[in-house]
């Protein structure tokens, strides 16, 4: 009996219809000035809707993003940093039937999600309540809006770009199914102006979380019987990369409640078991055992790398004779997880 576990990590719209039945369209309040060293945020900068009317069953769909080229300034001589800029959910609006639609927590948004170059960011990994209406009339109208802020981070970075200089962020946002059909997408772009910057500029933090490729997908597949009987382990050597100026910890936790099969079938991720290992190089961090969960739980705590670079080794594992995995039908179930960095 051969089954698989895989780890999706995670390191933070042009209407169209699905079944002839949801529509997504997206706009955006965009423009944002930093008149401080401390940045700013924009708490209606981009909102999301998902309608429309009938009976309809949509789980596990997903929000992605993807930067469409470097922020740069109207003048063309400067270039932000991606990374200094983020989205936070603040708000789930609308109608459904027979229940309200679900909440940020119950949809299980990300509460902060950076701004990346060369990949997709996730603004919903993969949401934990579908999209769903079942009304008492043929017609019934759904409708489910997201609101998102962007924040501009705060650093002594600011001060190197000339007052009033403007940069433009491209972003084109996708919305897929269950199936990872597209539902949607659009583009907008976002301007951040620099004003005249007030104030010092404040003691630099710089934390940095890499999660390597070899640990991107991670997997644990039963082969045998003894990896029931045993329990089954996966190790990613060197599948975290740390860079701090200061003391810093590491959170890891589960987007869903559940891996997921493509046919629906499900195992609670508190079934598995992950830590990062000591090296020689890491040997002054203190490390933790947790059992997956959607609430953040810390798995490593380090005190400044002094500008190196610092890897730790990832390890999932099970405990022997579960009967969760014994009992489970051969499929390939999956799950995202998210690791943050902050400073302790």
């Amino acid at each position: 009996m051969n089954k698989r576990f895989c780890f999706f990590v995670m390191i933070f719209f042009l209407t169209t219809q699905l079944q002839a039945q949801i529509s997504f369209s997206s706009w955006t309040n965009s423009y944002l000035q930093i008149n401080s060293y401390q940045g700013n945020t924009n708490p209606d900068a981009y909102t999301v809707t998902f309608a429309g009317n009938g009976n309809f069953n949509i789980p596990n769909w997903r929000l992605t993003a993807r930067l469409k080229s470097s922020i740069t300034a109207n003048s063309g001589s400067y270039v932000f940093p991606a990374d200094k800029i983020s989205f936070q959910p603040v708000s789930s609006t609308g109608q459904a039937y027979p229940n309200p639609v679900p909440t940020i927590s119950q949809i299980g948004i990300p509460l902060n999600t950076i701004v990346t170059e060369g990949s997709d960011f996730l603004l919903i990994p993969k949401s934990n309540a579908p999209l769903y209406n079942q009304p008492s009339e043929n017609n019934g109208y759904y409708n489910l809006q997201l609101k998102f802020s962007i924040m501009v981070a705060g650093g002594a970075y600011l001060g190197k770009y000339p007052a009033w200089i403007t940069f433009t962020a491209p972003i084109e946002f996708t919305a897929y199914d269950q199936n990872n059909m597209i539902i949607g997408k659009m583009d907008h772009q976002f301007q951040f102006q620099i004003g005249a910057l007030t104030g010092a500029p404040p003691a630099s933090t710089e934390l940095s979380l890499q999660v390597n490729s070899n640990a991107t997908n991670g997997l644990l597949e039963f082969n045998s019987m003894q990896d029931y009987k045993d329990g089954k382990s996966v190790i990613y050597p060197n599948a975290l990369t740390v860079k701090a100026n200061t003391n810093f910890q590491i959170t890891v936790r589960a987007i869903q409640n559940n891996f997921i099969s493509a046919s629906g079938k499900t195992i609670p991720v508190g079934n598995v078991q992950m830590n990062v290992l000591p090296t020689a190089q890491n040997a002054g961090s203190s490390f933790s055992t947790v059992f997956l969960n959607t609430t953040s739980q810390t798995i490593a705590k380090g005190s400044s790398t002094q500008g190196a670079n610092l890897d730790y080794t990832i390890k999932y594992f099970t405990k022997p004779n579960d009967e969760y995995f014994i009992n489970a039908k051969s499929d390939e179930y999956s799950a995202t997880l998210q690791y943050e960095i902050t400073p302790q």
